[in-house]
C-alpha cells in the first residue's frame, strides 16, 4: 500500500500501519494509496450519517441518521470503529479512541475493505472523485435554493429522495423501467432546468451509494475474514494478540438480527475451502444475493441465521428475496395513460408499507406535474393506488384489480 502524506496524521500510528501494509501486500491484497484520518467519535458518526461524503448538501434526514447512530452507540446496539469511502485514494475514517492493539485489526479490515473496492467492478466504475463532485453539486443547490418555487427547496429534495432509490443500477438507459427518476427528471412537463439538475444530482449520488448496499455481506464478509488473516500474520506481544482476538469476537458475535461481518467470513471461508482461487475470482463481481445463492449452507445457517424461522430452504430462499434489488422494493415504470404516470410494484411476497405509500405517491405526483397510480398487492388483492398531490390534494384513491389466491 501507498500512503499520501496526509494518510498518516499522527506519528505514533506510523508502525502499525506499515505493518499491516506489510502483512497485506504479503497475502496478495491490493487495496492502492487510502488516505487513514483518526477522527473522535462524533465526527465519525457524523461522516456515517453523511454516507461518507461530508460534501454533500446538508439535509434533516442526514440528522435523523445521526441521532440514530448516536442511540446506538450509547445503548451498545451498535459499535464504530471506521468507515471506508470507495473513492480514489479510498478514504478512511478510523476512531482515535480505539486502543492500539485493537486499531491494528481495524487497519487491516480497512485494507481490506480498499481492496474490495479497487477490484470490484461495480466500485470501478464509480467516479473516483464523488467528494470534490459532491461539494461542486452542494455548492450550485445552495445557489439554486433562493429560485426554488412552491414548497421551496427542502421540500422539492424531500420528494426527489423518495425517488432516488427508483433507479436500475446496472444501466442510466431512461426507458429502463426501473429508472423511474430519470424519467420523471426527463419527462415531468412542469419541471424547470434547475429541478432536473437537482433530479440529476440525487440520481448520481443514489448511484455512487448503491454498489455499497448490494455488497454489504460480501464486503464485510471480505474484511473480516482478512483483518483475521493479517493480524496472524504478524508477529505481535501476546496481550495484542489477546486485545485484537477480543475485538473481533465482538465484531462475529450473534445477536438478535443477521449479522454481516459474521455470515459473510462464514461463506468466503467456504468459498475458500472449495477452491483457493475462487475468493479472487468472486471478489470482481459477486453480491450479496449471489454470495449466498453460491456458498449457504444448512451449518452457515444455523450458526447465523437461528433467529429466523423454516426449513433450511425456506430460510435461503427468503433471505435471497429480502437481498433482491439490494432489499430495495421493485417498483417500475408501466407507461402514461391520459397523463397518469403508471406505476407497477413486482410483488415478491412483502407488501409495502401502507403508512409511507401516501407520502411516496404524493412525491411521485408532484415531481411528475399530475397523477401517479401505482398497481401493488395488499394481500390477496390487487389494487391500484392514484395520488393527485401535484394539485393539492394528498389523499390517495383506491382501486381493486382483481382478488387472487398466492
Amino acid at each position: 500500500m501507498q500512503a499520501s502524506e496526509q494518510a498518516d496524521p499522527a506519528a505514533p500510528w506510523r508502525p502499525v500501519l506499515e505493518g499491516v501494509a506489510e502483512a497485506a501486500e504479503r497475502a496478495g491484497l491490493d487495496p492502492g494509496p487510502v488516505d487513514f484520518q483518526m477522527v473522535p467519535v462524533r465526527l465519525l458518526e457524523t461522516v456515517t450519517a453523511y454516507g461518507g461524503l461530508l460534501t454533500r448538501l446538508g439535509h434533516w434526514s442526514f440528522g435523523k441518521a445521526y441521532y440514530r447512530l448516536r442511540l446506538a452507540q450509547q445503548y451498545r446496539e451498535l459499535r464504530l470503529y471506521e468507515l471506508v469511502v470507495p473513492t480514489r485514494p479510498a478514504v478512511a475514517y478510523l476512531l482515535n479512541s480505539t486502543p492500539r492493539a485493537q486499531t491494528r485489526l481495524v487497519m487491516a479490515h480497512v485494507l481490506a475493505h480498499a481492496d474490495f473496492f479497487r477490484h470490484h467492478v461495480r466500485f470501478a466504475q464509480q467516479p473516483p472523485d464523488m467528494a470534490r463532485r459532491t461539494r461542486l453539486w452542494r455548492e450550485w443547490m445552495e445557489e439554486a435554493a433562493p429560485w426554488q418555487r412552491g414548497r421551496g427547496w427542502e421540500a422539492f429534495l424531500d420528494d426527489a429522495a423518495v425517488l432516488a432509490d427508483l433507479i436500475d443500477p446496472y444501466t442510466a438507459d431512461p426507458t429502463a423501467p426501473q429508472n423511474v427518476l430519470r424519467w420523471v427528471a426527463r419527462a415531468g412537463a412542469h419541471l424547470t432546468d434547475r429541478e432536473r439538475h437537482a433530479l440529476s444530482i440525487v440520481e448520481q449520488q443514489a448511484r455512487f451509494m448503491r454498489p455499497a448496499l448490494e455488497t454489504k455481506i460480501a464486503n464485510e464478509g471480505w474484511a473480516t475474514w482478512w483483518h483475521r488473516r493479517l493480524v496472524r500474520d504478524q508477529v505481535l506481544p501476546f496481550g495484542d494478540v489477546v486485545d485484537a482476538a477480543q475485538l473481533h469476537a465482538q465484531v462475529v458475535a450473534p445477536g438478535r438480527a443477521l449479522n454481516p461481518y459474521a455470515l459473510g467470513l462464514l461463506l468466503w471461508e467456504r468459498a475458500a475451502a472449495d477452491d483457493p482461487e475462487r475468493p479472487w475470482r468472486d471478489r470482481h463481481w459477486i453480491n450479496d444475493a449471489a454470495l449466498i445463492d453460491r456458498y449457504l449452507d444448512e451449518s452457515i445457517a444455523a450458526q447465523c441465521l437461528s433467529h429466523v424461522d423454516g426449513s433450511f430452504a425456506t430460510v435461503k430462499a427468503q433471505l435471497l428475496a429480502e437481498l433482491d434489488n439490494g432489499g430495495i422494493p421493485r417498483i417500475e415504470l408501466d407507461g402514461v395513460d391520459a397523463g397518469t404516470l403508471q406505476l407497477v410494484h413486482r410483488f415478491d411476497g412483502r407488501e409495502l408499507d401502507a403508512s409511507l405509500l401516501p407520502h411516496a405517491l404524493g412525491a411521485v405526483s408532484r415531481l411528475w406535474g399530475g397523477p401517479a397510480a401505482l398497481e401493488t398487492r395488499r394481500g390477496d388483492t390487487e389494487v391500484v393506488l392514484t395520488s393527485r398531490a401535484w394539485d393539492g390534494e394528498p389523499q390517495l384513491a383506491e382501486r381493486i384489480v382483481s382478488s387472487a389466491s398466492r
